[in-house]
C-alpha cells in the first residue's frame, strides 16, 4: 500500500512522467550573464594574460549564450517552443512548434521610430559641422546609427569601433556584440580602461580566434589560437591618437536589457497556446474510432491492442442491460473537447499583455488603426515615448563620445584647430505620420509667413528643392523676357509671328 501511495505521489509531482516543463528566460540567464567587466587599472588585467584569458572565456561561455538567445527570438527561433525534444506525452500525436516573431515586431518599431528620421547633429562652430558632415558621409552614418540602435535594443548593448584606414579616412563600424566587450574602471564615472575584440572563425570543426585589445594609446594584437584552448601570445602593438579607448558601448540604461527581454515568458506562453491549438486541429482529423458492443476481446493479445491504438481504433465490450439483454453495437469517434471561447480569450490576453508590457502599440488593433491624426497617435504612444526618451539619452552619450574622439584625432593630424566640439546639439525626430495640412493651416492662421523653399521641402514628389527653385526662377526670367518682347512689338501672335507685320495690300489707309 505504501508503494502504491508513493507511486501516486510521484505522478502528482510529475517525477516519473514525460510531462512538459520549461525554464523561463529569466531562470536560464541570471544577473551574471549581463555584468559589466571592471578593474582597478588596465595594467591589472593586461599585465597578466591569464586574467585577460579568464575575462574573454567568461564573456564567451557566460554572456554570449544570453545574447544568442535574444538573437534567436529576433529571428523567430524561440527557445521556449523549440528547445524541448517533445511537448506531447503520446509520441504518435501531432507536435507542432509555432513560433511568433513578437521580438522582431517590437525591435523594428523601436528602430523605425527613433532612427527612421536621421538623427541631427549641429554645432555652433561651422568647422565642426563641416567635419561631422564629411565624417557622416564617408561612414554612411544614417545606416550605422540605425544598426547601432537595433543592437542596443536587441541585446541591451551595442559597440562602435573607430579607426583610421590606409587612405587616412576616419572610419566607424559596428562591432559584433558576441566578440566585443569593454572593461571599465572602479571609479564612479566608470572610465573605459580597455576594450577587447576577439573575432572567431571556423576551419572544419575547429574554432579559431584572434584577440585585439584597445587601450587609450594603442592597439595590442595577439597571435591566432584555438578558442577551446585559449592561450594568448602578444604579436604586435600599434599606437593610435584617438585620445581615448576607440570602442564605444551604447546602452539604453544602466540595466543593459533588451527591448523585448522582459516579455519573452509571455511570448513563450503564446507560442505554447498556438502550438496546442495547431496540435488539436491536427489530432481532430485523426480522432479515435470507438466500437462498442457484443464483442469478444479475449481473442486479442496485448500486441493487437497496441496496434489498434496506433491505428486510432478502440474496441469496447458492451455491458448488459437490466433486462438481461446486451447493448447494441455502436461506433463513434472520440476526441478532446476544445474550449474555443476560453482558449481564444487566453491568447488574446497574452497578446495584449505583450504589447502592454513592452509599451509597443499593436498596429493591427482596431482602436489604434482608427486613429488618423499624427497628433492623436502620440497620445497612444505616450508609454512608448518614455522608453524611447530613456534610450535616446543613452544613445546620445555614445554619439557625443564618437564625435569627441573624432575631434581628438582631427586635432592631432592638424585638420582642426582644436578638439572643441562647441555646443553640439543632438536631436531625435520621431518617425511618425504628420498632419502637415492641419499644422500649416494653424501656423498661417496665426500670421506666420512660410517661404516657398520650405513648402517645397514638404512635398514628397520633389527630390531636389534647390533644383526645383532654379527651374522656377528660369521660367520666371523667360516669362519676363516674353513680356518685354510683347511690350516692344505689340505682342506675339499665337503662331509665333509678330503681329506688327501688316497684312498684304496696297497700303492705302481707309477713308
Amino acid at each position: 500500500m505504501a508503494e502504491e501511495m508513493l507511486k501516486v505521489n510521484e505522478f502528482e509531482h510529475g517525477i516519473d512522467g514525460p510531462y512538459h516543463s520549461h525554464r523561463s528566460f529569466q531562470q536560464l540567464y541570471g544577473p551574471e550573464t549581463n555584468y559589466s567587466y571592471r578593474a582597478d587599472s588596465a595594467e591589472e588585467i593586461l599585465g597578466d594574460t591569464d586574467k585577460l584569458q579568464a575575462m574573454i572565456s567568461d564573456h564567451y561561455t557566460v554572456q554570449c549564450p544570453r545574447l544568442a538567445a535574444l538573437d534567436d527570438y529576433m529571428k523567430a527561433r524561440n527557445d521556449g517552443i523549440y528547445d524541448d525534444d517533445s511537448r506531447r506525452i503520446e509520441k504518435e500525436r501531432a507536435d507542432h512548434r509555432v513560433a511568433h516573431n513578437f521580438a522582431k515586431v517590437i525591435n523594428v518599431f523601436d528602430v523605425g521610430y527613433n532612427t527612421g528620421t536621421p538623427i541631427k547633429k549641429v554645432s555652433d562652430i561651422d568647422r565642426v559641422n563641416e567635419i561631422i558632415k564629411e565624417y557622416d558621409d564617408v561612414n554612411d552614418i544614417e545606416a550605422l546609427d540605425s544598426e547601432l540602435w537595433r543592437d542596443m535594443k536587441k541585446y541591451g548593448r551595442a559597440y562602435e569601433l573607430q579607426y583610421r584606414n590606409e587612405k587616412d579616412q576616419d572610419r566607424s563600424v559596428i562591432s559584433n556584440v558576441f566578440e566585443t566587450f569593454v572593461c571599465y574602471g572602479t571609479d564612479v564615472e566608470r572610465t573605459p580602461l580597455f576594450a577587447v575584440r576577439y573575432p572567431r572563425y571556423r576551419i572544419g570543426t575547429q574554432e579559431r580566434v584572434r584577440v585585439f585589445v584597445y587601450t587609450d594609446t594603442e592597439v595590442i594584437s595577439y597571435k591566432t589560437c584555438e578558442m577551446a584552448a585559449l592561450k594568448l601570445e602578444e604579436e604586435d602593438r600599434e599606437p593610435h591618437e584617438w585620445g581615448e579607448v576607440p570602442v564605444t558601448e551604447y546602452s539604453p540604461d544602466r540595466y543593459r536589457m533588451g527591448g523585448y527581454e522582459d516579455v519573452i515568458p509571455l511570448i513563450d506562453a503564446y507560442d505554447a497556446a498556438q502550438s496546442d491549438t495547431a496540435n488539436y486541429m491536427t489530432d481532430l482529423n485523426e480522432a479515435t474510432l470507438v466500437i462498442s458492443g457484443d464483442l469478444n476481446l479475449q481473442k486479442y493479445s496485448v500486441r493487437d491492442m497496441v496496434e489498434m491504438k496506433k491505428a486510432n481504433l478502440l474496441l469496447l465490450a458492451s455491458g448488459v442491460n437490466p433486462d438481461g439483454s446486451r447493448e447494441q453495437t455502436d461506433a463513434k469517434y472520440v476526441y478532446k473537447q476544445y474550449d474555443v471561447t476560453g482558449a481564444e480569450a487566453y491568447k488574446d490576453r497574452l497578446q495584449h499583455d505583450i504589447h502592454k508590457i513592452s509599451m509597443v502599440p499593436d498596429l493591427n488593433d482596431e482602436a489604434f488603426a482608427g486613429t488618423q491624426s499624427g497628433e492623436a497617435m502620440k497620445y497612444k504612444l505616450f508609454g512608448f515615448q518614455q522608453i524611447a526618451k530613456s534610450g535616446q539619452r543613452g544613445f546620445k552619450k555614445g554619439l557625443m563620445r564618437r564625435y569627441r574622439l573624432l575631434m581628438n584625432i582631427k586635432h592631432f593630424v592638424n585638420e582642426a584647430d582644436n578638439a572643441d566640439l562647441g555646443n553640439l546639439t543632438i536631436t531625435f525626430t520621431p518617425n511618425l505620420p504628420k498632419a502637415i495640412l492641419e499644422e500649416l493651416k494653424a501656423l498661417v492662421d496665426a500670421g506666420m509667413e512660410i517661404s516657398q523653399e520650405t513648402l517645397m521641402s514638404l512635398a514628397s514628389f520633389i527630390e531636389d528643392v534647390q533644383a526645383e527653385m532654379n527651374r522656377i526662377n528660369a521660367e520666371k526670367e523667360a516669362d519676363q523676357e516674353d513680356a518685354v518682347m510683347r511690350h516692344m512689338f505689340g505682342g506675339a501672335a499665337e503662331d509665333g509671328q509678330s503681329d506688327v507685320l501688316e497684312e498684304p495690300g496696297d497700303g492705302a489707309e481707309e477713308a
